[in-house]
């Protein structure tokens, strides 16, 4: 397979993983360092069924590693670059001319609280509770 087609597959299957919302937030929330499944849950207010699917999935297209503390299972970002490159994508799907208010408003919004630090929310998910 010629190196482009290599590439552009690989880049599509990221992509693919990356096309959901959840797996899109984790990515974010991981951004700061380790999270346990228990405190995505907590953050992410779903199962923790379904966080351990996306986490599955991100992991198996490599954009998130795991390591064992104890009876916990920590994940992190494999590059956390990831985080700032979705971060700074936002822009990207609130066109100049656009008259609605609530995607800019929103994406103002996402924008600042991914890019700050949440300390508390953090700090307290981490401990797990």
């Amino acid at each position: 397979m010629p190196h482009r087609a290599l590439i552009a597959q690989q880049l599509a299957a990221m992509y693919s993983t990356l096309s959901h919302p959840v797996r899109i937030s984790i990515i974010v929330e991981l951004r700061a360092g380790e999270l346990c499944v228990n405190s995505l849950q907590d953050i992410l207010g779903i199962r923790q069924s379904a966080v351990s699917q996306h986490l599955a999935l991100l992991k198996s297209q490599r954009l998130i590693k795991e390591r064992r503390d104890g009876r916990n299972i920590l994940y992190r970002l494999a590059s956390p670059e990831l985080a700032t490159w979705l971060i700074e994508g936002i822009p990207l799907i609130v066109p100049d001319d656009s008259e609605s208010n609530l995607l800019k408003s929103a994406a103002q919004r996402a924008i600042s609280h991914w890019s700050g630090e949440k300390e508390k929310v953090r700090s307290k998910a981490s401990r797990g509770k």
